[in-house]
C-alpha cells in the first residue's frame, strides 16, 4: 500500500519540447533560451519533474515531423514510458498540419501522455476544445502555405535574375555582389579535378592527384557531388545561364555520361555478393559494402564492412561479417526471425487505436451541404469552408486506417519449401535475387548480431 501511495505522489515527468526555425531565431519570445526559460519556469511552478529537454533548432514547422531529430527522439521516449506530459510554449511549436497532429496524438493517447502549452490554453477533452484546435491548426497551416508560396515566388525571381538564394556555393566558386562567380584561388583546382577524372575515369585517382598536388583532402562523397553539380557549367534550377561556367558545358555533360556508364558497370572481377544492398550497419545506418580477400576464385573470402568505420572512421562498427557465416545463419534462423517479425507487427497493430469514424455520415453531410447552398441557405464561403472540413475528415480517416497485414502464411510456406529443396540448386546470382525478394534489410549491430526486416 505504501509503495502504491509513493507512486501516486511521484511528480509527473515532463518533456520540454523547443523548436525554432531559422527565420525565427532572432524573434522576441521564440529564441531557444527564451523558450527554455519559459518551459522550465512552468514545470517548476506546476510541480513537474523534467524528464528531458528536446531542442530542434533551425527546423521549420512546414517540414515533415520525421525530419525533426529531437522530436523523433522524444517520441521514442514516449513509447518507452519515460514521459507523462509534453510541454511547449505554443501550438505552432508543435505542428501546423492537422493530419500530422492527429497521427502523433494517436501515439500519445496510446501511451497516456498529455501535452500542454504554457502561453495558450487548449482543452482536448471536449468537442468544442478539439474543434478549436482544428481551427487554429488549419489557420496556421494556411499561413504557412501562403508564406511558402511567397518564398518560392521570391526565390524563382532571384534565380531568373542570376542572384543567389543561399550563402553556400561549392569549391571553385564564390559569391560576389549577390551573384556566383569563379573563385580565383580554387577554380583551377576544380578544373584539374574534372580534367583528371575525364582522362582516367577514377574518382579515387582524382582525389589522390588533388591531395598530392595541392595538399587538399577531399572525401569520396564530396567529389561525387562536385562532379554532378550543374552549377559548375553555369546551370541552376531552370536558369540555363545562371552564372559563368567553370567547366565548359560540353565537357561537363561528357563527364556525366562517363559517371553513368561506370555506375551501372559491373565490377571488373565479376563478383556477385549475395547480400549486396541488404546489409545495413545498425550503428550509423549506412549500407555495408562487400569486400573480398583471397587471390584465387576458389579461395575467395567475402565479407561486408561499414565504410563509415573502416575508411572514414566515423562509426564504431569495425567488425566485418563474413558472407558464408551470414548465409548459414539466415538458413537456420529465417523462419524464427519471420515468427518474431510477425509477433512484433501483431503487438503494434493491437496497440493502434482503431478510429471510430462514420464515413457514410460525413458523406451524407456533404450531400446536404450541396442542398443548403442550392437553396441559398448558406453562402459560397460557408459552403467552401464546410466542404473543406468534411473532405479533411475523410482524408484523415483514410490515412489513419491501419496497414494491411502481410501474408505471413504464404511467405512461411515459400521459405519452408525453398530452403529445403530449391535453395541449394540456385546460382549465386539467383540466391541474391531470392533474398532480395524476401528481405528488406539485414541490420548488423556492433557485435554483428543480425536483425531481419522483411518486405511488406
Amino acid at each position: 500500500m505504501s509503495r502504491q501511495k509513493s507512486a501516486d505522489l511521484a511528480p509527473r515527468r515532463a518533456a520540454l519540447y523547443i523548436r525554432v526555425s531559422t527565420e525565427e531565431q532572432a524573434k522576441q519570445g521564440y529564441s531557444l533560451p527564451a523558450q527554455r526559460e519559459d518551459l522550465e519556469g512552468y514545470a517548476k511552478a506546476n510541480g513537474y519533474a523534467i524528464a528531458g529537454v528536446y531542442v530542434d533548432e533551425g527546423k521549420s514547422a512546414r517540414k515533415k515531423f520525421t525530419s525533426r531529430r529531437e522530436f523523433m527522439r522524444m517520441m521514442e521516449d514516449v513509447k518507452a514510458g519515460k514521459i507523462d506530459v509534453i510541454l511547449f510554449i505554443k501550438l505552432d511549436r508543435w505542428f501546423r498540419s492537422v493530419a500530422d497532429y492527429y497521427k502523433i496524438q494517436e501515439i500519445l493517447d496510446a501511451h497516456n501522455v498529455a501535452w500542454k502549452t504554457t502561453q495558450e490554453h487548449y482543452d482536448t477533452e471536449t468537442t468544442n476544445g478539439r474543434l478549436y484546435i482544428n481551427i487554429r491548426l488549419s489557420v496556421a497551416q494556411d499561413e504557412s502555405d501562403r508564406d511558402s508560396d511567397r518564398i518560392k515566388f521570391v526565390f524563382a525571381s532571384k534565380v531568373a535574375r542570376g542572384e543567389v538564394i543561399s550563402g553556400s556555393v561549392p569549391m571553385g566558386l564564390r559569391i560576389q555582389d549577390k551573384h556566383v562567380v569563379p573563385d580565383q584561388e580554387t577554380a583551377d583546382i576544380v578544373r584539374e579535378l574534372f580534367a583528371h577524372y575525364k582522362t582516367h575515369g577514377s574518382i579515387g585517382g582524382a582525389m589522390a592527384h588533388i591531395r598530392e598536388t595541392y595538399g587538399i583532402v577531399l572525401w569520396d562523397h564530396t567529389v561525387r557531388k562536385m562532379l554532378r553539380n550543374p552549377l559548375y557549367k553555369g546551370v541552376y534550377r531552370d536558369n540555363q545561364s545562371y552564372c559563368e561556367p567553370l567547366i565548359p558545358p560540353a565537357e561537363f555533360d561528357a563527364i556525366q555520361t562517363l559517371l553513368e556508364g561506370r555506375s551501372v558497370r559491373q565490377n571488373e572481377s565479376g563478383r556477385i555478393y549475395i547480400f549486396s544492398g541488404l546489409v545495413v550497419c545498425a550503428e550509423c545506418g549506412l549500407k555495408m559494402s562487400g569486400s573480398c580477400a583471397g587471390a584465387k576464385r576458389a579461395n575467395e573470402y567475402r565479407s561486408y564492412r561499414c565504410r563509415n568505420a573502416t575508411i572514414y572512421h566515423r562509426c564504431s562498427h569495425r567488425a566485418q561479417m563474413h558472407e558464408e557465416k551470414l548465409e548459414q545463419w539466415l538458413l537456420l534462423n529465417i523462419l524464427t526471425e519471420l515468427a518474431d517479425w510477425e509477433a512484433q507487427l501483431e503487438i503494434e497493430a493491437a496497440r493502434m487505436k482503431r478510429p471510430k469514424f462514420d464515413r457514410a455520415a460525413v458523406q451524407r453531410k456533404m450531400e446536404r451541404l450541396k442542398d443548403l447552398y442550392i437553396n441559398e441557405l448558406i453562402t459560397m464561403d460557408q459552403y467552401r469552408a464546410d466542404w473543406a472540413k468534411y473532405s479533411a475528415q475523410l482524408q484523415e480517416a483514410q490515412e489513419a486506417e491501419p496497414p494491411q497485414t502481410p501474408d505471413f502464411q504464404g511467405l512461411r510456406q515459400l521459405l519452408s519449401d525453398a530452403l529445403s529443396s530449391l535453395y541449394p540448386t540456385l546460382s549465386t546470382a539467383e540466391r541474391r535475387d531470392f533474398w532480395r525478394g524476401v528481405i528488406q534489410e539485414i541490420r548488423l549491430d556492433g557485435d554483428n548480431s543480425p536483425r531481419v526486416i522483411f518486405r511488406g
